[in-house]
């Protein structure tokens, strides 16, 4: 029995040691995240103790296969960034996890790669940071000026640029018996002026949920975690996770098509607004260049102006509807219908003033006005013969405001391309209405369009914070 007994305390003893050697450690630990260009910011601390694995050559740690997975990777394509708190880290691929281990080691994290160079074994690490290799534009954030697309960037490849601590100033306080300090903040961040050399004088900055800022002078890009923001220090202000920055952006916007209206308006003129869905100012140009729009032409040279984040029919509509960005008049994408902010309709409204929409064959927001709305009455694939039979009856009873909505060269654009002759073909005929049109109003016309488009593939796309979707052109007669 004593026997028994001894051999049950040992038994026990072995038992509590192996889980002491094995479980992980309740010491205080350095911290280390999983970031980059992921849905899922990780610490490696909240990985439970089941996730472990063991590790050849003994002990146990978190598989980085698993870890990388857990934090949800924004591409297919990525490396990977093991990133080591004495500032030297290495790149792996995305498909060479074998035998990759994270371990707790001296109150750090280390790694542990079986089957890369020694050299990939990085001690004390600090961050995993996931890269996106794909390149894909839907990603991060764009700079661009008006006329070329400079810099795509992730948070992820942010990690790859030559960043610095900037010493942030946070504030300063003072007792009223006593001294006083400043409080900073270290932010990594690159110089807006280093990807560029064109002077800054001004910098337009769309949140992607809908915050639209302009400052004077450049700031910088900041990395914060897995979101990438700009700073401005001059005027202590920080617009979080960027769609991206225009460098020196055209003084107005599809957004003074309100504020114009309204001038105009009460001048006592009339105002007809034309819409030409999808139509960037690279588009314009080119059919210029072709001589393919003379009633285009024969108002003038267009102005290059910008539209709002996200460059969507929605979106860009309901700005130049309102007068207002996306994240003021809550319209973002293409979910959202209704805004959240008068409109010129209910300014008109409240004016006695009268007014109309000729749409396409579906609406696209909710706006108080009448909509005469335009089918496919000749199932030519097309509405804008219909629209423009029906702006042509609307024109004629002289409306104090009246808005044209054109889809063609947006539908066109999609199928195929947004400089393919189909395309252009399209534009011309939309000219050729507009000049029409034109010759039946006696009050004032704009012309504008809501956003403009892209290649993609071989066809055509829009959507994205890049010169060919955000810039379009804006015409008065």
């Amino acid at each position: 029995m004593k026997k028994l007994i001894l051999f049950l305390v040992v038994a026990l003893a072995l038992a509590i040691s192996a889980i002491v050697f094995l479980w992980p450690s309740s010491q205080a630990i350095r911290a280390c995240i999983v970031t980059g260009d992921v849905q899922n910011n990780l610490s490696l601390v909240e990985i439970p103790w089941g996730d472990y694995a063991r590790v050849p050559g003994g002990g146990r740690g978190i598989p980085l296969v698993k870890l990388i997975e857990a934090s949800k990777p924004l591409s297919s394509e990525y490396s990977i960034l093991l990133m080591g708190a004495d500032g030297l880290f290495a790149q792996i691929n995305g498909d060479e996890l074998e035998g990759c281990y994270i371990i707790k080691k001296d109150g750090g994290w280390n790694t542990v790669a079986s089957q890369h160079p020694v050299n990939a074994n990085i001690k004390d690490l600090s961050k995993v940071v996931i890269v996106d290799e794909t390149g894909s534009p839907d990603l991060g954030a764009t700079i661009i000026s008006q006329t070329e697309n400079i810099l795509h960037i992730t948070p992820g490849n942010m990690y790859l640029q030559q960043l610095t601590l900037y010493p942030y100033l946070d504030g300063e306080t003072a007792l009223d018996k006593g001294y006083s300090l400043s409080l900073y903040k270290e932010k990594l961040v690159f110089p807006l002026a280093a990807v560029t050399d064109e002077e800054i004088s001004a910098v337009l900055v769309m949140s992607k949920d809908g915050k639209y800022e302009r400052f004077t002078g450049a700031g910088y890009i900041e990395l914060d975690n897995n979101e990438i923001n700009y700073l401005h220090p001059q005027t202590k202000t920080s617009i979080g996770n960027i769609a991206g920055a225009i460098i020196n952006p055209p003084p107005l916007s599809v957004m003074d098509t309100y504020t114009d209206s309204l001038y105009y308006i009460n001048k006592g003129e009339k105002v007809m607004v034309i819409v030409i869905d999808g139509l960037g100012y690279h588009q314009y140009e080119y059919a210029q260049e072709k001589a393919m729009t003379p009633n285009l032409t024969a108002l003038g040279s267009a102005i290059r102006v910008n539209t709002v984040y996200t460059p969507v029919t929605n979106a860009g509509l309901a700005a130049i509807v309102s007068g207002q960005p996306s994240g003021t008049n809550g319209i973002i994408d293409r979910s959202v219908r209704e805004p959240l902010v008068p409109t010129i309709f209910d300014y008109l409204e409240a004016e006695q003033k009268t007014h109309v929409l000729v749409e396409g064959s579906t609406g696209i927001l909710k706006l108080n006005t009448e909509t005469i709305f335009s089918a496919d009455l000749y199932n030519d694939g097309t509405t804008d013969d219909d629209v423009f039979g029906n702006a042509m009856a609307q024109a004629e009873k002289h409306p104090d405001f009246l808005l044209v909505h054109f889809h063609g060269v947006d539908d066109a654009g999609h199928n195929y391309g947004p400089l393919a002759n189909k395309t252009m073909e399209v534009l011309q005929t939309i000219d050729a209405y507009t000049g029409l049109l034109l010759k039946e109003w006696t009050g004032k016309v704009i012309i504008v369009a809501d956003h403009g488009m892209h290649h993609q593939d071989a066809a055509g796309d829009h959507g994205l914070f890049q010169m060919e979707d955000m810039f379009v052109p804006y015409f008065i007669n």
